[in-house]
C-alpha cells in the first residue's frame, strides 16, 4: 500500500509507533511500516472494522467523534495480529475537515497498553482535556445563567411596566364610564325636571282649549295635542333609557342582587343578599339610579382595595320614608387614619357616590365593620318633593 503524504509534506514513515491513515467509516488510506508488521493485514482488508478484535461498534463511534473534534482523542481498541489480538491506546486527531461530499481523513497512533511510558501519557493527556472541558463548561455555565438573571430582570420589569399601564388604564375607563354615567343621568333628570313638566302644563292649556273650541279649531287641536303628548312620551322614553338597562329588564332590587353575583362569579369572593321590607312598585328613577351606581362602585373598591376579603355581605332594606344599601366585606378594613372625610378630595368614585346621593337627598357613610372589613352603607329618602321624582 502506498505511502499518502501529511500535512507539511511529512511521511507517514516519521512515526515509529504503528500509524494509520483512515476515513472515519473506518476505510483505510496508508499503514506505516511498523503498522503493517505488527497488524500484518491481508491485501484484501481495506477497513479498521474488519481488523477490530472486539468491540467494533466502539471503534465506528470513536472514529465519528475523532472527525469532529479539534483536539486529539483517545480510546481504547483491539486489532488483530500475527500473534493474535493486541490491546492498543489509539491517539486520533482530524487531519482533514469533514465534508458532506466524503468523510473526514482521520491520523490513527497506536500504542500498546503494555507499555506503561504511552499508558501513563496517555492518561496524562485524558486528563487534561477532561479538565478544559470541564472549565470551558463552567465559563458556558455562568455566561448562560448571568444571561438568564438579565432576562428575568428585563421580564420583571416590562411586567410591572404592563401592570401599572393597565391599572391606569382601568382607572381612566371607569372615570370615563362614570362620567358618561353622571352626563346621561344628568340630561335624563333636566329632560324630566324642565322639559317634561313644561310639555305637561302645556298638555294640560291645550286639553282647556279643546274642550272649549268648536268645529274646525277642536279637530285642529286635537291633532296638536296628540303631537304634543308624543313628544312627551318621547321625553319620558329618553328620561328611563338614562338608567341602567339592567334595572328596567329585572327591576331594581333583582339588578343590585345580579351585580353581586356577577362580581364573584369568578369565585375568590362569597356573597350573601338580603331584601329586607316590602319594595315598592315604582321607585323614583334617581333613586334607583343613585343607590344602583352606589353598589357598582363600592363592590368596585372592594375587589380593588379589600385585601384579603373572602365574602362581602350586601342587604337592602325598605321602610315607609326611606331605602338604605349596606354592603360589608371582611378584608382588612381601614383605619381612622385612612378614612375619607366627607369632605375630602377622594377618589373620583366616592366623590360620584356622594354626590349621587347628595342630590337626592340621601346620606353615604363608609367606616369599619364590626370585627373586620368595610362597611358602606347608602340612604336615600322616599318623598313626594325629592328632586326628579316619580315621572309623570
Amino acid at each position: 500500500m502506498m505511502h499518502l503524504q501529511l500535512r507539511h509534506e511529512l511521511d507517514l514513515e516519521i512515526y515509529l509507533e504503528p500509524s494509520v491513515i483512515a476515513s472515519s467509516d473506518g476505510s483505510v488510506h496508508a499503514f506505516n511500516r511498523a503498522a503493517s508488521q505488527l497488524l500484518n493485514p491481508a491485501s484484501s482488508i481495506s477497513s479498521l472494522l474488519d481488523m477490530c478484535a472486539s468491540g467494533v461498534e466502539t471503534l465506528q463511534t470513536y472514529l465519528l467523534a475523532c472527525s469532529g473534534s479539534r483536539q486529539p482523542l483517545i480510546e481504547r481498541v483491539s486489532f488483530d495480529g500475527p500473534d493474535g489480538a493486541i490491546d492498543y491506546r489509539c491517539f486520533g486527531n482530524a487531519l482533514v475537515p469533514r465534508r458532506r461530499s466524503r468523510p473526514a481523513t482521520l491520523l490513527l497512533r497506536l500504542f500498546p497498553v503494555l507499555d506503561t511510558r504511552f499508558s501513563a501519557a496517555a492518561e496524562r493527556i485524558r486528563r487534561l482535556t477532561a479538565e478544559r472541558q470541564q472549565r470551558v463548561a463552567v465559563q458556558q455555565f455562568d455566561e448562560l445563567r448571568g444571561d438568564r438573571l438579565r432576562l428575568v430582570e428585563q421580564y420583571c420589569f416590562v411586567a410591572e411596566a404592563l401592570r401599572v399601564v393597565e391599572a391606569r388604564t382601568h382607572e381612566l375607563e371607569d372615570e370615563i364610564s362614570h362620567i358618561r354615567c353622571d352626563e346621561r343621568e344628568r340630561i335624563a333628570r333636566d329632560l324630566h325636571d324642565h322639559a317634561g313638566q313644561e310639555m305637561a302644563l302645556v298638555l294640560a292649556e291645550l286639553r282647556i282649549l279643546q274642550n272649549s273650541a268648536k268645529g274646525p279649531a277642536k279637530k285642529r287641536l286635537e291633532e296638536i295635542v296628540e303631537h304634543v303628548a308624543g313628544i312627551g312620551r318621547k321625553i319620558h322614553h329618553s328620561v328611563v333609557n338614562g338608567r341602567p338597562r339592567i334595572i328596567e329588564e329585572l327591576g331594581f332590587s333583582r339588578a343590585i342582587e345580579s351585580m353581586v353575583a356577577s362580581v364573584a362569579a369568578d369565585g375568590r369572593l362569597g356573597f350573601s343578599f338580603k331584601k329586607k321590607g316590602g319594595e315598592p312598585d315604582l321607585l323614583p328613577i334617581d333613586i334607583e339610579n343613585a343607590l344602583y351606581r352606589a353598589a357598582q362602585e363600592a363592590l368596585t373598591n372592594v375587589l380593588k382595595h379589600a385585601l384579603g376579603a373572602r365574602k362581602v355581605d350586601v342587604a337592602l332594606e325598605f321602610t315607609d320614608d326611606s331605602v338604605s344599601l349596606t354592603i360589608a366585606d371582611d378584608g382588612v378594613g381601614l383605619s381612622a387614619e385612612a378614612m375619607p372625610p366627607e369632605g375630602s378630595d377622594a377618589g373620583i368614585g366616592l366623590r360620584g357616590m356622594r354626590q349621587r346621593l347628595s342630590d337626592i337627598g340621601g346620606t353615604l357613610a363608609i367606616g369599619p365593620r364590626f370585627g373586620k372589613g368595610t362597611i358602606v352603607t347608602a340612604i336615600a329618602p322616599l318623598t313626594c318633593d325629592l328632586p326628579g321624582g316619580v315621572p309623570s
